[in-house]
């Protein structure tokens, strides 16, 4: 026989710590809110289904370990959450996706990176012409070299060239 599902249970005591969290926060003074949230100041789901499962298990409930992913699976938890958090200000499980916010700041770090990088290949392409520069000037003195070498076999007598007295 198949085991009946603990999820309608905890679902019900996450109503409950939910509107404990929401008296507190109705205590407070509305002030700063009671649900955990990320710097960005969107609810932090992980931490808030910590939260809940030690709360819970301190009130002799089962709740398994991985709760939270019911929350991102089930459309009726993230609502719950959802509507707990924009009442306390904070955004909404999901903000991250539909933020135009997130979407401008990609893109000012990718104009960025492309700068960079075309900065980069500036410096790269100037570099390698003062490397090819500098493999000309010494394939240039290379072949004199060789030119006075083979003259000093062929005549058996040292060529007197300017670019010894250095």
């Amino acid at each position: 026989m198949a085991r009946p599902s603990t999820l309608p249970v905890v679902f019900e005591e996450l109503k409950t710590f939910l509107d404990l969290k929401d008296a507190e926060f109705e205590q407070s003074g509305r002030g700063a809110p009671t649900l955990p949230s990320a710097k960005d100041g969107k609810v932090n789901v992980r931490m808030l289904m910590r939260n809940f499962r030690e709360w819970a298990t301190e009130q002799g409930h089962d709740v398994p370990e991985s709760v939270w992913q019911y929350v991102y699976t089930n459309a009726e938890w993230a609502s719950l959450i959802n509507t707990m958090a924009v009442a306390q200000g904070l955004k909404a499980i999901g903000s991250r996706a539909v933020d135009g916010d997130g979407a401008e700041n990609k893109l000012v770090r990718l104009r960025k990176e492309i700068k960079d990088q075309s900065e980069g290949h500036a410096h790269a392409r100037a570099r390698i012409a003062r490397l090819e520069r500098r493999l000309a000037e010494a394939e240039a003195e290379n072949g004199r070299l060789k030119a006075r070498l083979s003259a000093l076999r062929r005549t058996g007598m040292l060529p007197r060239v300017d670019d010894l007295i250095r």
